[in-house]
């Protein structure tokens, strides 16, 4: 089943402070060459198409900003586990 997807600004957002409590730095690996700027544009087109992503704003608040490992549900979570080691 397919439905539309979310905001763009708004899973712009939600990968980067995703990314950020993981500890990947996503403007640092383009910077380094390890994530280009496909990658990023798609993993922002993954987090709009999660059926996940409501969870993951309360999630993100949870964690408080901590470091935390990647959530299984997150549809980033490879890529962002890839980039935070």
């Amino acid at each position: 089943m397919t439905h539309p997807l979310g905001d763009i600004r708004h899973h712009f957002m939600l990968s980067q402070s995703m990314a950020k409590v993981i500890g990947a730095d996503l403007a640092h690996a383009v910077h380094e060459g390890r994530l280009s700027q496909q990658d990023w544009s798609d993993a922002v087109t993954r987090c709009r198409g999660c059926d996940w992503a409501r969870s993951c704003e309360d999630w993100l608040v949870a964690q408080g900003g901590a470091d935390a490992a990647a959530p299984a549900n997150c549809a980033n979570a490879a890529l962002f586990r890839r980039l935070a080691s």
